[in-house]
């Protein structure tokens, strides 16, 4: 809102006709009021009634959200100011022809079917999208796209438009015609992705929906030649010379892009300097070029399971920007003094030229910290540096965890591929030592750059992470009381008693869904030009320092930096620049988990086929009120449909994440242990169902 329509929204607390709101703003034309009347309206923040009076559309009974379509035509609406009373329910005739994802204003009636609120869409405000996938279909001479997901409807294709995609394509279409009632929606084929029923095709599509591109352009590419294999002798000559000192790489097995290196030094003083080594990409990658065009719009790498798409190209994010072994590297180093303790009491910054003396994997540098006699000799070198750093890692990890911060490390899927890409092992990621200590440093320096940069004012991109809102913390304070948690939502800052969730729930098996319940009433991180802090850290500054290879923010982080430490002015575009950077990294880096996280299903249900028909021990992880979430001890999550649940109708209540049967009381709720049977699970849509297992004799 510009200054006139945030005024006008703040006296529209209570009814008011236009002529009485040009008395309060006298400096404004009675058109300019109008005009601004007409954009709060258009955008459902006020409304007019019949006596012409406009006031806060929630004074009419209305709120606005985004709809959430179900595949059972009613759905959803979650109000963009959320309160205490949750979702709006929309029946199947009061939807207002919304789809998935619109925005809408809503008109809040009386629910007589038992919801909190139900109400009738009164308008669209926006539409979500003009593009979706779906599979070619052909009934007659009439051409179709069925979309893959049923929350939209068929569209039919005219013969000009299909691009000779054939029935079984899986396709991208672009909306023409939404439909209204007599005529049916209509499209445009614009892509043809593979066949349907292929992971291939279900990949490329999921891809596209999320904006992904995997091709670079050619002057992309071009200019990423251009910048050779090996680093300018002249470049090198100009920046502090490290190239002698003990540094080395930590990274996994599979990994290919190394822009992280770690070194350790004593000091005379008794401390420490710990050195955090990233590679220099802002040295290539320069404001306003093509490099930078691209990494801009992509804002981040994208991995899936044996797969990468690089926010640079290859010859950039493998090559001359990688910290590999044996070779000069330029980089942008943080030199932190630590005290035994792990307290940071100073930090200096400086361009400098690199040779890693190691390419350690995290499995190696654990067996190091295990003992093992053969990688400790095969790393004679560096143990001792090793073993120091893994001391002081610990220090820090303790430091910062008496401070407040949350251990919110929730296991995460491992998916292993053969040589051809199917599936071949579903486990849980393994996190030693090593990759502690690895994040510990990393987390110093993002903390270490936020700090110099925000006491200076100066302008960059910050990671921050909001206080969580206090109704949600009520509902898993909630959840918690049975075992014997007393969380005070009122409290939202005294992390303790969340952190006491944490460490209760790792050694009983029947309050493993608490962390996750917990990580689901936090606010998503984000990236914001404002030092907001952070609050799972529980830091007043933090940003992403160490990853410019693959995150956007990273790579501003390193220009503002430099821009400060070399007496650079700043100027008005670079403050622009960061708030713009900081919107576009946030939505990319949401449209990256979105795909990681639907490719992934993919990959799941795909290992999970060979098993159908099979029985498995496992947990409620969700409750909806369509069915049960349930997580295998192999990291796989399927669904029980609530019509599949024998012996009784359930009942959903949301405040208590509970399915209650209406005549046995029989309740599900999250961490509910079951054994289940598996009925299907789809490589194309990534859907993997349960039924509860029969009863052995």
């Amino acid at each position: 809102m510009n200054e006139l329509e945030t005024r006008l929204y703040a006296l529209l607390a209570r009814p008011m006709r236009a002529e009485e709101l040009k008395k309060y703003l006298p400096a404004y034309s009675k058109q300019q009021i109008r005009q601004a009347l007409d954009q709060l309206t258009n955008e459902g923040k006020i409304l007019k009634n019949k006596k012409n009076r406009y006031a806060h559309a929630e004074h009419y009974g209305c709120l606005t959200g985004v709809f959430q379509a179900t595949e059972r035509g009613y759905g959803f609406v979650t109000p963009e100011t959320p309160d205490e009373n949750g979702d709006v329910f929309i029946p199947p005739y009061a939807t207002g022809k919304a789809w998935q994802g619109d925005r809408v204003l809503v008109h809040l009636t009386d629910s007589p079917r038992g919801h909190k609120r139900e109400g009738e869409v009164m308008r669209i405000l926006s539409l979500c999208t003009d593009e979706i996938t779906g599979t070619v279909m052909q009934r007659g001479k009439t051409v179709f796209v069925r979309p893959a997901s049923k929350k939209y409807p068929d569209l039919i294709i005219p013969k000009n438009r299909t691009l000779d995609a054939r029935s079984g394509d899986r396709v991208a279409v672009k909306v023409m015609f939404r439909g209204d009632g007599r005529l049916s929606a209509q499209g445009a084929i614009t892509q043809i992705f593979g066949r349907n029923g292929t992971m291939e095709a279900s990949i490329a599509a999921i891809l596209h929906e999320n904006g992904i591109t995997v091709p670079f352009p050619d002057e992309v590419l071009r200019q990423a030649d251009a910048c050779g294999d090996t680093v300018d002798p002249a470049e090198a000559a100009r920046r502090m010379d490290l190239r002698e000192k003990l540094i080395f790489t930590i990274d996994g097995d599979d990994a290919r892009d190394f822009d992280d290196a770690v070194s350790l030094e004593p000091m005379e003083n008794g401390h420490m300097l710990l050195g955090v080594h990233i590679a220099d990409v802002s040295h290539y990658v320069t404001p306003g070029s093509p490099l930078d065009d691209e990494a801009y719009r992509r804002g981040t790498s994208v991995y899936y399971p044996g797969h990468v798409v690089p926010m640079l190209p290859v010859a950039l994010s493998n090559g001359i920007c990688s910290l590999n072994p044996d070779v000069d590297r330029l980089a942008f180093s943080a030199f932190l003094e630590v005290d035994k303790d792990g307290r940071c009491h100073k930090s200096q910054f400086a361009k400098t030229v690199i040779r890693s003396k190691a390419r350690m994997t995290y499995r190696k540098m654990n067996e190091i910290f295990d003992g093992n006699e053969e990688r400790r000799a095969e790393y004679a070198f560096l143990t001792e540096t090793a073993d120091r750093m893994h001391a002081l890692s610990q220090a820090m990890r303790r430091r910062r965890m008496e401070r407040g911060a949350l251990d919110l490390d929730l296991p995460e899927a491992e998916i292993l591929t053969d040589e051809s890409g199917e599936p071949v092992e579903v486990s849980f990621r393994a996190r030693g030592d090593a990759e502690k200590m690895i994040e510990e440093f990393m987390l110093a320096a993002n903390e270490a750059v936020a700090g110099y940069m925000t006491h200076r004012n100066n302008p960059t991109v910050y990671r921050v992470h909001e206080s969580p809102d206090p109704e949600k913390l009520r509902v898993f304070a909630q959840f918690a009381r049975p075992f014997g948690y007393r969380v005070d939502a009122s409290k939202p800052n005294d992390t303790a008693q969340l952190q006491a969730v944490l460490d209760g729930a790792k050694d009983d098996p029947r309050q493993r869904a608490l962390p996750t319940l917990l990580l689901r009433s936090l606010a998503r991180a984000r990236y914001d030009a404002e030092c907001l802090g952070h609050y799972g850290l529980q830091a007043k500054e933090y940003l992403h320092f160490t990853s410019p290879i693959r995150r956007y923010p990273d790579l501003v982080a390193h220009r503002m930096l430099f821009k400060a430490i070399s007496g650079q002015q700043y100027t008005k575009f670079d403050w622009v620049f960061c708030e713009e950077a900081a919107s576009q990294s946030t939505t990319r880096e949401f449209a990256a988990d979105t795909a990681e996280r639907d490719i992934d299903k993919l990959y799941l249900a795909a290992y999970m086929e060979q098993f159908i028909g099979q029985d498995f021990d496992g947990e409620v992880s969700g409750v909806t009120s369509f069915g049960l979430f349930v997580s295998l001890k192999n990291a796989v999550e399927g669904l029980i449909r609530v019509e599949d649940l024998p012996g009784d109708d359930y009942e959903f209540d949301d405040q208590k994440m509970m399915l209650i049967g209406r005549r046995s009381r029989v309740r599900y709720t999250m961490g509910t242990p079951m054994r289940v049977r598996l009925t299907a699970a789809s490589r194309v849509t990534g859907l993997i169902d349960f039924i509860p297992a029969p009863e052995r004799n």
